[in-house]
C-alpha cells in the first residue's frame, strides 16, 4: 500500500515566494496547499485539517500568532511551524508558549524544512501497556502502532515500574488488576516519581470506588473494557492536549514573572493576559 502524503498548508503573503515553496516541496512528495492571508488559512483548515501548517507571522488581516493561537484551540493535532523574515526572540518565545512545534527564520533551505518536517511528524507518543492478559495486550500494542503510537509492553507491577524508571513514556495504560503489584500501587508510584507521565486506567475489574482513587491520584482518564480503539486512542490525544495546555499555563506564569523582575511590565501584563483569556475560554 502506498503511504499517503503529508498534507502541508502554507501561509504566506508573499506569492513568488510561497508558489515557489509549493512547488519545491510538491517534489519531495507532499501534498500543499496555499493560503495567502490569515482569513483564507483558517478557512482551508476547517474544511482540509492538514497535517501541517508552515506560517508566515506578518501577514494582512489575521496576523500568524493570532492564526496559531486559534488553529491550536480548535485544531491541536496540526502541527504548526512558523517560517518568518520579520520575527523576533520575543516572536519566538510567544510561538512556542501558543504550540507551534518549530520556529524557523527565511531564508531557509528546503532540505533543512522538510527535514522539520518530517521530525516533528515521527515524534511518536511512547506509550505503555501495563495489562497481564497477554493476547489482549499484545493485540493492543499492534493496533497503537498503525496509529502512529509507539507501545511498549509490561505484564506486571514490577515489569512496569522498572520499565517507567528506564525511560519514562508519555502515556501508561494501565490494568488495575495485575500481578505482584496492583494497578492502584502502581498509579501511587507513578505519580510520585514521574508525575508528568499520563495515567489512563483501562479495566475490566473495576468500580466506582477505584475511579474515585484514580481520579485522586492523579489518573488522566479512567476507560472500562472492552473498549473500541478510536476511543481509547481520542482519550490518549485528549488527555496529552489537557496536559500541555496545563504546562503552557505554568510556563505563561514563570515567564510573566520573569518579566516583570526585568522591568518588563507590559509583557508581564499581556503574558498574563493571555493566561486569563485562555482560562475563561476553558
Amino acid at each position: 500500500m502506498k503511504k499517503e502524503k503529508l498534507k502541508i498548508l502554507l501561509v504566506d503573503d508573499e506569492k513568488e515566494f510561497v508558489d515557489s515553496l509549493s512547488e519545491r516541496l510538491g517534489l519531495r512528495d507532499l501534498k500543499v496547499d496555499i493560503a495567502y492571508d490569515g482569513e483564507q488559512a483558517l478557512e482551508a483548515v476547517k474544511e482540509e485539517e492538514p497535517d501541517f501548517m508552515v506560517l508566515d507571522l506578518s501577514m494582512p488581516g489575521i496576523d500568524g500568532m493570532e492564526v496559531l493561537r486559534r488553529v491550536k484551540k480548535k485544531y491541536p493535532d496540526v502541527q504548526v511551524v512558523i517560517l518568518t523574515g520579520h520575527g523576533s526572540d520575543k516572536d519566538a518565545a510567544e510561538a512556542k508558549r501558543l504550540g507551534a512545534a518549530a520556529y524557523l527564520e527565511k531564508p531557509v533551505d528546503i532540505e533543512p524544512l522538510v527535514g522539520t518536517l518530517h521530525k516533528v511528524h515521527e515524534e511518536k507518543l511512547k506509550i505503555l501497556l501495563v495489562d497481564d492478559e497477554k493476547e489482549f495486550v499484545d493485540s493492543l500494542s499492534e493496533r497503537l502502532g498503525l496509529r502512529n503510537l509507539d507501545a511498549k509492553i509490561a505484564y506486571d507491577g514490577e515489569q512496569a515500574l522498572k520499565a517507567v524508571s528506564e525511560g519514562a513514556p508519555d502515556f501508561m495504560v494501565l490494568d488495575l488488576r495485575i500481578p505482584d503489584i496492583d494497578g492502584i500501587e502502581v498509579l501511587r508510584r507513578v505519580k510520585n516519581t514521574h508525575p508528568d507521565v499520563q495515567v489512563v486506567i483501562l479495566t475490566g475489574h473495576g468500580s466506582d470506588k477505584d475511579a474515585a482513587e484514580a481520579e485522586r491520584l492523579g489518573a488522566a482518564a479512567y476507560l472500562e473494557k472492552p473498549i473500541d480503539i478510536d476511543k481509547l486512542v481520542g482519550a490518549l490525544h485528549r488527555a496529552w492536549e489537557k496536559f500541555k495546555k496545563s504546562k503552557r499555563a505554568v510556563d505563561n506564569v514563570i515567564m510573566a514573572a520573569a518579566f516583570d523582575q526585568a522591568g518588563e511590565d507590559e509583557m508581564a501584563r499581556d503574558t498574563m493576559a493571555e493566561f486569563m483569556k485562555e482560562k475563561d475560554e476553558d
